[in-house]
């Protein structure tokens, strides 16, 4: 009797068991992506948000100097994004781009253009936004009104940060 109770061996299979092992390895792998598409989409969210806090206090300069920040070289540049408010690492000889101190979610610095004053863009250094080739959050700013930030696509005619 007790010999009947020892070859009574219930259990799993070897085959069985890695059924198993293979469907949690397809849904880990399934949850894997889709965490890291709502991560790339909390970055953007974040970049849009921070963009919008740059445009807010580009406006009020405006509204104060009939003007966004520009200089006719560097020095009067660095000044005048000083008075808007904006922490800057570099500007350029013409007066009429910056690198922003502020980093972007992707750890590049966000980047100031101005067109004669009238016309503003803030956009990131990084240029690979939503795993997608040559897309960057930018912020446009036109005659004291801004428009809400959204995503570019980067053309031949688009400058980068790079440049």
């Amino acid at each position: 009797m007790f010999k009947r109770y020892l070859n009574n061996q219930k259990g799993f299979s070897m085959i069985e068991m890695m059924v198993v092992l293979i469907i949690i390895a397809v849904l880990i792998a399934g949850g894997i992506r889709f965490y890291m598409g709502y991560i790339d989409n909390s970055r953007v969210t974040k970049a849009k948000a921070q963009i919008s806090t740059m445009q807010a206090a580009l406006d009020a300069y405006y509204a104060e100097n009939g003007k966004y920040p520009i200089g006719d070289n560097k020095t009067e540049l660095e000044t005048a994004l000083t008075n808007a408010g904006i922490k800057y690492t570099t500007a350029q000889d013409s007066g009429k781009k910056a690198t922003c101190e502020q980093k972007d979610p992707w750890g590049k610095e966000y980047v100031y253009e101005v067109e004669n004053g009238e016309k503003c863009k803030i956009y990131t250094g990084y240029n690979n936004v939503q795993d997608t080739e040559n897309n960057r959050v930018v912020g446009n700013c036109s005659n004291g009104r801004s428009e809400p930030p959204g995503i570019e696509v980067i053309t031949e005619d688009t400058p980068t940060s790079d440049e």
